[in-house]
């Protein structure tokens, strides 16, 4: 039915009552908290109209147990009616409205009809439960018969009826659409205090069924409403452990089919919105309701139309959908996180970059450059995009680098690990790669990090003729030949195979380097590879004739990634 009482997404007790408070409305969705009001609704025309504000009332205060159950049930009821009403029509718009309330509170004639019916069934229902039961026990269970027995009886009898009076109010056109905005927050795993409620009031009427006093007017009134209050407390404190334990979570299931509608995408998508603008309020102070022109649209709404392309794809990472709104609105994702708004022209610039990373493209290659080792570079189809695991083999081989240190870059590629190292040791760099097009890359990225490096085009070590270095640092071609096929399409497709392609094993670059390279280090001079998975020990193996002290080192995912040593002569 839905993925709120999976096992994997049970609630935290302890934020349950804290964060993420939201509420449906008929027409969107509400989250009041953190003394901010945000709701996202659809207008008659089905426009998507975000509100975020502040408001006076903090849900989230009340957290002192017993107390914070009086408050979630009164306070709780009160929003929720209120999200029956809610409906953010634009000011100009006067069509079917009957009159407006302050705080952008606006009543349909649909929505006064509702609530008619809501008082006219709450009026039936007091008939109904409070004499139909008792009458109905008495004639099940006579007076001679056990009196908790026939306070029980009456009991069950109740909630049966109230029951069948949601069962039927369920099927209302007004609260269809309720539900399935309630039922939209139920699958994003928001914390659901409708449920709550709907669970509450049940636990309520059956308790002072069963422990309710019969005896003159005032003190009927005054116990029956004691253990009104007792049970709305008990049943938040029950309701919290219920949806956080496995077994007991299922107990609430009957009272989840009441209020569960399946969502379509639009409800879905306000649910998403409004969360986003939450996670964002919740990095920010002052964000208040500026919606700009009407050339603008929220920023929420298109992170979450960009996200659902990405999803939809299987290729959704938020560092990749940060990037591309980082790039498109020319700002940084601390900068990102106070977004209002963005314009329809940015709008279609995201959603056209998000549509090519959901084809495999990587972002850097869509923008055609790429962040590493603190610096920015210049990437197209000719070069490899670097990647944070090479920025291992700069770090340990910065260790070991001097100003007056030589050093060899083989297969340069975009440049990225000889123009960090010029640049963060001012050691004398020659890169070499066999790629024409790959040394114009690598030449720019090293202009445009104000770094001097020798370029110098060759196959490995064949045009440097007499040259010597004290440090070689290379990452080489590593992918075994036939796996080419099976890697993803952002390095199959859009990396050049001249950079991926290591021969049968994947070796073949390691095996003519670590031959070749002892002829061109000087004495005590070091090697740094940057290797494949499960290809440390076998390059290990290879260094093992000419070099000493070799040494693996681990990436920052625990994956053997860079094997160094030192020459043997």
């Amino acid at each position: 039915m839905c993925n709120y009482y999976s096992h994997n997404n049970t609630i935290n007790v302890n934020n349950w009552y804290m964060v993420n408070l939201f509420f449906p409305c008929v027409f969107g969705v509400c989250y009041y908290g953190n003394n901010r009001k945000i709701s996202c609704v659809f207008n008659k025309n089905g426009k998507l109209l975000l509100n975020n504000q502040r408001c006076k009332i903090n849900i989230n205060q009340y957290k002192i147990p017993i107390i914070r159950g009086f408050f979630y049930f009164f306070c709780g009821f009160y929003y929720v009616f209120c999200g029956i009403f809610e409906r953010n029509e634009n000011k100009s718009q006067k069509s079917n409205m009957v009159f407006n309330v302050k705080n952008g509170l606006n009543v349909s004639t649909e929505s006064v009809v509702s609530f008619v019916i809501i008082v006219v069934s709450t009026l039936l229902s007091v008939v109904l439960l409070g004499v139909v039961p008792l009458k109905i026990s008495y004639l099940i269970a006579p007076k001679v018969f056990n009196t908790f027995l026939r306070r029980l009886l009456s009991g069950v009898i109740k909630c049966t009826i109230l029951y069948i009076i949601f069962l039927a109010i369920k099927y209302l056109p007004t609260f269809s659409q309720y539900y399935k905005f309630n039922s939209a927050l139920i699958n994003e795993n928001r914390n659901n205090v409708f449920l709550y409620l709907i669970c509450s009031v049940f636990f309520c009427l059956f308790s002072t069924s069963l422990f309710g006093m019969a005896s003159n007017v005032w003190y009927f009134f005054i116990m029956n409403a004691f253990i009104f209050l007792v049970a709305v407390s008990t049943s938040y404190e029950l309701f919290c452990f219920a949806v956080n334990h496995r077994h007991v979570k299922y107990i609430i299931y009957p009272f989840l089919f009441l209020i569960y509608k399946k969502p379509s995408q639009i409800e879905t998508k306000c649910v998403k919105i409004v969360k986003n603008e939450f996670d964002i309020s919740s990095n920010k102070r002052d964000k208040l309701n500026d919606m700009g022109t009407e050339n603008n649209m929220s920023f929420s709404e298109a992170y979450i139309d960009a996200k659902q392309i990405l999803e939809n794809a299987n290729r959704f990472e938020k560092s990749d959908l940060d990037f591309i709104f980082c790039e498109v609105l020319g700002c940084n994702r601390a900068q990102l996180m106070l977004t209002k708004t963005i314009s329809k022209n940015q709008y279609n610039k995201v959603i056209k970059a998000t549509q090519r990373r959901a084809s495999g493209e990587p972002v850097t290659k869509i923008f055609n450059h790429a962040s590493f080792y603190g610096l920015d570079f210049y990437i197209n189809q000719n070069v490899l995009s670097p990647r944070m695991d090479t920025e291992r083999v700069v770090e340990v081989a910065l260790e070991h680098i001097n100003k007056k240190s030589k050093v060899l870059d083989l297969c340069t590629g975009s440049g990225a690990i000889a123009v960090s190292v010029a640049k963060n040791c001012g050691c004398k760099v020659i890169a070499t790669d066999v790629s024409d097009d790959a040394l114009v890359v690598a030449k720019q990225n090293a202009e445009k990090n104000g770094v001097k490096i020798n370029f110098k085009k060759s196959d490995l070590f064949s045009n440097l003729k007499r040259l010597k270095f004290d440090i070689i640092i290379s990452n080489p071609p590593y992918i075994p030949s036939g796996d080419i096929e099976k890697l993803d399409d952002e390095v199959r497709c859009f990396d050049p195979i001249i950079s991926l392609d290591g021969g049968i094993t994947g070796l073949d670059f390691y095996d003519k380097i670590i031959r070749e390279a002892p002829q061109k280090l000087y004495k005590n001079g070091m090697i740094f590879l940057e290797v494949g998975i499960n290809q440390a020990k076998d390059v290990k193996n290879l260094l093992q004739k000419n070099f000493k002290d070799i040494r693996i080192v681990k990436d920052y995912n625990k994956i053997d990634r860079v094997v160094y040593a030192t020459v043997n002569n």
